[in-house]
């Protein structure tokens, strides 16, 4: 029967008559905040901002027990902007998810829909951004560890848990008659949870994917390709690929992230590479009322180099409630380098300095 449930879990209901339970859960995260930039373009900037702790969202989870181990599940989740109120991607109104799936205990998970790729999924969580500030995320965010893009019309599949282990693959569908490989990107993960630990690895290729090499880098080419305000860099392969670790010891708990974009074209590759490397310290003595974290990036891509120090302070009021500050900087180096930290405009110079208070509530 479980087999049979699995495989058509819908015409299985619908052939034996069974009353299936449905639950639906309404979720989300607001996150508003006041930032200090000591160069936005060559200015000092002070602004109210949102999301850059947790990214704004709303979203549903819909769960319908089919019994006997086998549920069908949908996804909604919706990206905006608490300050403006406007949705962060005007074309796209789930834009980080999108998903109808069906799962059994023994055999995993299989969804199909719009959804991120294993790099968020798998390693996002351990870096420090996250319970930090968006900007110590990596230069530019070319490895997506922060949930900026989902991978249209994919289909995934989990394994079950086991002994704390999960694995899984995905593919994004190009669409293009006639050439299977054109715009296609597919995934590969895997996660470790068990007690104190957490690990992930993850893997992403896609084809014919864009990258704002000059926005981010100031580059005027690469590989050939001329690049300036608006021209994108085209890769026709972009490949990612990241690790994570975290360890609860007591009160402290480091971790570690790396990450390799490479981008690629006729002309050759040219490779971003990215590690961070901190501790975060439960000052309440396992209680989690307060969390220190201290954490050091470093990234190069060509001759370029930045290297960033981030320290945050976190009050959590309630396990759904918090208060924080951050601040990161960042130094710069190689030939007319210029620091910027991920969601804040360039710096004029090669330092930049951005803190943060805010207040973040989740339900």
């Amino acid at each position: 029967m479980r087999e049979i449930l699995f495989a058509g879990a819908i015409v299985a209901l619908a052939s034996t008559g069974v009353q299936a339970q449905s639950s639906a859960t309404i979720y989300g995260s607001l996150d508003t905040g006041i930032d200090y930039v000591t160069n936005s373009s060559g200015k000092h900037l002070v602004q109210e901002s949102s999301g850059k702790r947790t990214p704004d969202r709303f979203g549903f989870r819909i769960v319908e027990d089919l019994g006997d181990g086998d549920s069908v599940f949908v996804r909604l989740e919706n990206g905006f902007v608490t300050n403006t109120g406007a949705q962060i991607n005007p074309t796209a109104f789930f834009n980080r998810y999108a998903l109808v799936g069906i799962s059994d205990t023994s055999y995993g998970a299989i969804m199909a829909g719009n959804m991120p790729g294993f790099m968020y999924e798998n390693v996002g969580g351990i870096n420090n951004s996250v319970p930090g500030i968006s900007s110590f995320y990596t230069v530019g965010n070319l490895d997506d560890l922060a949930n900026t893009r989902a991978l249209n019309n994919s289909i995934k599949y989990l394994t079950p848990d086991i002994h704390g282990f999960k694995f899984g693959v995905m593919n994004s569908f190009g669409g293009t008659a006639g050439d299977f490989s054109a715009g296609r990107q597919y995934s590969f993960g895997a996660e470790y949870v068990q007690n104190s630990v957490k690990a992930g690895l993850a893997y992403t290729m896609s084809h014919n994917r864009t990258a704002d090499v000059f926005g981010v880098f100031g580059l005027s080419s690469l590989l050939g390709q001329p690049l300036a305000a608006g021209t994108l860099f085209n890769a026709s392969r972009y490949s990612e690929l990241g690790g994570g670790l975290s360890v609860a010891l007591g009160i402290f708990t480091p971790h570690l992230t790396v990450t390799d974009v490479k981008l690629a074209d006729t002309q050759g590759s040219e490779s971003e590479r990215n590690y961070q490397v901190g501790v975060n310290i439960d000052l309440s003595g396992g209680n989690r009322f307060y969390i220190l974290g201290i954490s050091y990036n470093r990234s190069n891509f060509t001759d370029l180099a930045y290297n960033q120090y981030n320290l945050f302070l976190t009050h959590y009021l309630s396990a759904t409630t918090q208060i924080y500050a951050g601040v990161g900087l960042q130094r710069a180096s190689g030939p007319n380098a210029h620091a910027e930290q991920f969601g804040y405009q360039p710096s004029s110079s090669n330092s930049q300095t951005v803190a943060r208070i805010g207040v973040n509530k989740m339900f």
